[in-house]
């Protein structure tokens, strides 16, 4: 074949790509990278998503833990499902950030800013819960050996104007981004990058007022600099980082060698890429949602391409990114039902025009404002009409911004007024557009804890006092469900009254209107290590409670059983984002961090959230007697039942600890059962119970009941 042959074959078969290409719907994009088996360890398969290996069955997290005293019957693991072959679960988990396009991949700190010259731009390590966890190191490659004489370091300069104090930030003594100069430096040379030299290991003699730092040493030829940072300061939003805006290095006739216009290069260990907003991540995490059975998922809360300041970037331009788009099609076609959050200000119509660092994200560092004008209202109401008929055949929940009752979230001082009025906006255009979705009312930050014990009196004031019931008592009437955020990080111990809490609430929603359905649309517990200490625990937003990492796979057990029981969907927060330093906001396990992306395993949490969707399959909270024997003080227990049979969820509440001994109870049902199966969501396994009948009554004697759930299902009615 000549070469004109072949490159008309080749030109005509791209045409004929393209041409196919162009008639794609969007929708029909691939949103991530499917998990592949590339290894096992036994006969369990083990399943790669990225950089991230799961194991496809229930490990065994405890060593050998009997259901029930005496009973030899052999324990079974149980095969997970995913959510396509879910029938039903009240498990939910919101999504850490959306897959995106490279065109909406928002990247400001990477660490080219080091080298680009601009004093305006700079460069961010991730947050540590400690100033000195892990070695936080950028390394400049010159193309060349150059003899060199000198480093400067340089903090970029405090904003012209005040910073937005509506953000999670501003914490006390905390310095700007940019400005995170560490207490000490190390920084050695090197011309082969093996053999390496120290000409500078001490202070920095750093001062909130010093922007300049120059490292003078007796000049040599260097072809490689490595800076290793030590005792790192606490910076706005992320805890302990590395912050600057440009790294010089010097050769003796005083030229700056270390720019990127000369070819030089830098690494850095890692980089802040703000909550969770790595592209490739997304692609490989987004299957985890549907690997470990969730039903639900909740999307667009926190900064996400389907927010309106996205969505809509020109004035009268609104267009959502196709991988978030196909995103969301690709939750739907594997069974799991959606949130979606409608939210957040849009600078085009509601200002501020200007931003103090231009260069940040907006949120949460200079968030924009609310729609308040009537110009900026009608435009909220565009986009929510666009969003609306967009999504409307797959998503049937449309809420109503995310936590707007704080700052934060709200981007302004929360108002009542104006919180009403937009969601009076967006309620008849939601209903206009899809009459069958159901309207959320926007999350409670919170939640009214205490209310079961208030007097009418109490009650009565509480609704004056309390913005979230004012607005609640508003919108019953118009809206189909509420949501709510009632712990992070919360002292178990502290919510013993919880579900009762949960009942009186009801009784309150009913009184004031409200015919709809609840759920809980965010809450967490983390296990971060290292802890926070007892200083920046006494100034995190979510409270100093600490948890290993086996104690928060039982707490989370333990609060999606509990809101299954209540008949609640409840949404985990949130499945892979491990970098935020105050809490873990994921179900996977941090490592050291790492550049580009830091790779992340599978913690405690997820298998146990795995198992638990599968063994909660089909099961609503349910009503049949029951009575326990022996039961300890701070049992917990929720009946539930299904199409196909009665089950009991039993455990000891309370704080939770690695180890615990199994306590022994008799549970009486007044039931007619033939048979009863234990299932432990801890080390994912099955056994059939020792049963024993008696004139009306089914006994299960010598059950162990533990700081986790024990789901018991009763079979034959």
């Amino acid at each position: 074949m000549t070469m004109a042959r072949l490159f008309r074959r080749v030109f005509t078969a791209a045409i004929a790509w393209g041409f196919a290409m162009s008639h794609i719907d969007e929708r029909d994009l691939i949103a991530s990278e499917q998990p592949q088996v590339q290894a096992t360890c036994g006969d369990v398969p083990i399943k790669r998503f990225g950089f991230c290996w799961v194991l496809g069955e229930a490990p065994s997290l405890l060593d050998d833990v009997p259901l029930q005293v005496g009973n030899a019957s052999s324990r079974v693991k149980v095969h997970p499902k995913d959510s396509s072959q879910i029938k039903r679960n009240y498990l939910g988990v919101t999504t850490t950030r959306m897959p995106r396009s490279t065109e909406n991949d928002y990247l400001p700190l990477e660490a080219i800013h080091l080298i680009d010259g601009s004093r305006e731009t700079c460069w961010m390590s991730r947050a540590q819960t400690r100033p000195d966890v892990q070695p936080v190191w950028i390394r400049l490659d010159l193309p060349m050996e150059r003899v060199v004489d000198r480093v400067v370091l340089r903090k970029r300069p405090p904003a012209d104007q005040a910073r937005s104090t509506l953000g999670w930030a501003p914490i006390r003594d905390a310095v700007e981004v940019g400005r995170g100069m560490p207490a000490t430096i190390t920084i050695k040379t090197s011309r082969d990058n093996h053999a390496w030299e120290t000409v500078y290991d001490g202070a920095t003699g750093d001062s909130p007022a010093k922007l300049d730092y120059e490292f003078r040493f007796a000049a040599r030829p260097a072809k490689q600099i490595w800076i290793t940072a030590g005792n790192l300061p606490l910076v706005e939003n992320v805890l302990y980082a590395f912050s600057l805006a440009e790294v010089e290095v010097h050769d003796t006739g005083g030229k700056n060698v270390a720019l990127a216009t000369c070819g030089t290069g830098v690494t850095v260990n890692s980089t802040h890429h703000s909550p969770g907003q790595e592209l490739a991540a997304h692609r490989w995490y987004w299957p985890l949602h549907y690997d470990a059975g969730f039903k639900w998922a909740r999307v667009g809360y926190h900064d996400d391409p389907i927010n309106w300041h996205w969505v809509e970037k020109e004035k009268g331009v609104l267009k959502i990114d196709p991988e978030t788009d196909a995103a969301v099609t690709e939750l739907v076609s594997h069974g799991v039902d959606i949130v979606m959050s409608l939210d957040f200000g849009n600078r085009l119509y509601s200002g501020p025009a200007t931003r103090p660092i231009p260069q940040l994200w907006e949120w949460n560092y200079d968030m924009p404002a609310p729609p308040t004008t009537p110009e900026a209202l009608a435009a909220w109401t565009r986009y929510v009409e666009f969003m609306v008929k967009h999504f409307r055949d797959r998503v049937k929940h449309f809420e109503i911004w995310n936590e707007w009752n704080i700052s934060c979230y709200w981007g302004a001082a929360p108002s009542l007024e104006h919180y009403l009025a937009v969601a009076r906006a967006a309620i008849p255009v939601i209903r206009r557009h899809a009459p069958e979705a159901r309207i959320m009312m926007g999350s409670w930050a919170g939640f009214p804890h205490g209310i079961s014990t208030w007097s009418p009196e109490q009650l009565a004031a509480k609704e004056k006092e309390q913005m979230i019931l004012q607005a609640t008592r508003e919108l019953a009437r118009e809206v189909d469900e509420i949501g709510w955020h009632p712990f992070y990080q919360t002292d178990p111990e502290q919510l013993k009254h919880y579900s009762a809490d949960v009942r009186a609430l009801r009784n309150w929603l009913k009184g004031v209107g409200f015919r709809g359905h609840c759920m809980v649309t965010e809450w967490n517990y983390s296990a971060v290590y290292p802890p926070l200490s007892e200083a920046e625990a006494a100034r995190a937003w979510c409270g100093g409670f600490r948890a290993t990492e086996m104690e928060k796979a039982k707490y989370v057990a333990q609060v999606f059983t509990r809101h299954t029981g209540l008949g609640l969907e409840s949404f985990f927060c949130e499945m892979y984002f491990p970098q935020f330093g105050v809490l873990d906001l994921s179900l996977l396990r941090r490592s050291f961090d790492a550049d580009p992306i830091s790779p992340l395993q599978p913690q405690a949490a997820y298998y146990v959230t795995r198992n638990l969707a599968t063994m909660l399959d089909g099961l609503e909270p349910g009503e049949f007697e029951y009575s326990i024997d022996r039961a300890p003080a701070n049992l917990e227990a929720f009946a539930l039942e299904s199409s196909d049979g009665r089950a009991l969820a039993i455990w000891l509440g309370g704080r939770a600890k690695d180890h615990c001994e199994g306590v022994p109870v008799d549970v009486r049902l007044k039931v007619a059962c033939s048979k009863a199966v234990g299932y432990d969501p801890m080390n994912g396994v099955r056994q059939e119970l020792s049963v024993t009948q008696g004139e009306g009554v089914v006994v299960l004697k010598g059950v162990l009941v533990r700081d986790w759930p024990l789901i018991i299902r009763l079979i034959g009615r």
